[in-house]
């Protein structure tokens, strides 16, 4: 399980996300975050609605195993799937029973008024302008690139041994059927790859180039999109004239929640154009580094 620092008094929060993308961290130090955990937890009634059905489902699975004569080890896969059934209903309950003690030991005068920075800000605090940025395949974008090299591996080399057993490898010239894995790997990687590397083009200059400032989340939900979902994360911060800049954007990370302080790079000239560090993927690095 991951962990994340409380951003009230600095302990290691774990993050419960086991099957659950929609939940929310807490801290039982201090009790930061507890009441948005704990609605959150409610809302997940596709949860509550299946425990009923998971325990008559192992009820039943008992009952037909009891009364069969088959050797126990038929039933192991049946029994995986069961268990893998239950394992957002003990995750709910968990979270609930962490929850209901975080509200009866936290102590909110753990809490500091101002928590120290992430050595990774102050790190960004030291970097002269123009920094140095890179391209960082992280999330999605990198799972994708590994399915993608992954299954060009897979069928060049199925494609190839085919060949080779057959007897016609290399003497057969026609490589269409080789050249077939390439081009469905090159088509992935210009949609999945190249695509989101020009989309962050413009946000480069904010990174190399733009006033660095820390922001405040203020809140952060789990969207549906189809049947995926995402985080995204409404935030706040002044800027050098002073100014109370509010945007949105989508947490790439799936690690940023309310009361967190994120970096947030915008334009001196009109803080209206931002970016905050979790909705790119390009990276600020040390440039010595």
């Amino acid at each position: 399980m991951a962990n994340i620092t409380c951003p009230r008094c600095g302990s290691q929060v774990p993050l419960r996300r086991f099957l659950s993308p929609a939940s929310k961290p807490f801290c039982t130090r201090c009790g930061w975050n507890v009441e948005h955990a704990e609605a959150a937890l409610d809302t997940k009634s596709t949860v509550v609605k299946l425990i009923p059905l998971v325990i008559a489902g192992a009820v039943l699975f008992a009952a037909v195993t009891a009364s069969r004569t088959e050797p126990p080890f038929v039933f192991i896969i049946p029994a995986l799937f069961a268990l893998l059934a239950l394992a957002p209903v003990w995750n709910y309950h968990s979270t609930r029973k962490a929850l209901a003690t975080a509200k009866l030991t936290a102590n909110a005068s753990l809490a500091m008024a101002q928590p120290p920075l992430d050595p990774s800000m102050q790190m960004l605090q030291t970097l002269p302008r123009p920094r140095r940025v890179r391209f960082r395949f992280r999330g999605s974008v990198a799972v994708i690139a590994i399915v993608l090299v992954a299954v060009l591996g897979c069928v060049t080399f199925f494609l190839a041994g085919a060949q080779v057993h057959r007897g016609d490898f290399p003497q057969n010239r026609d490589l269409f059927p080789l050249l077939l894995p390439f081009i469905f790997v090159l088509v992935g990687f210009a949609i999945f790859i190249v695509v989101p590397i020009l989309r962050e083009r413009r946000n480069l200059p904010l990174l190399r180039d733009g006033e660095l400032a820390f922001g405040r989340v203020t809140s952060q939900q789990t969207v549906q999109q189809g049947r995926t979902s995402y985080s995204r994360i409404d935030y706040e911060f002044q800027s050098n004239t002073g100014q109370l800049v509010r945007n949105s954007s989508r947490d790439l990370t799936n690690a940023i929640f309310e009361d967190m302080t994120i970096p947030i790079f915008y334009d001196p000239l009109d803080p209206s154009k931002n970016i905050a560090s979790c909705a790119t993927y390009l990276r600020v690095v040390n440039s010595l580094s």
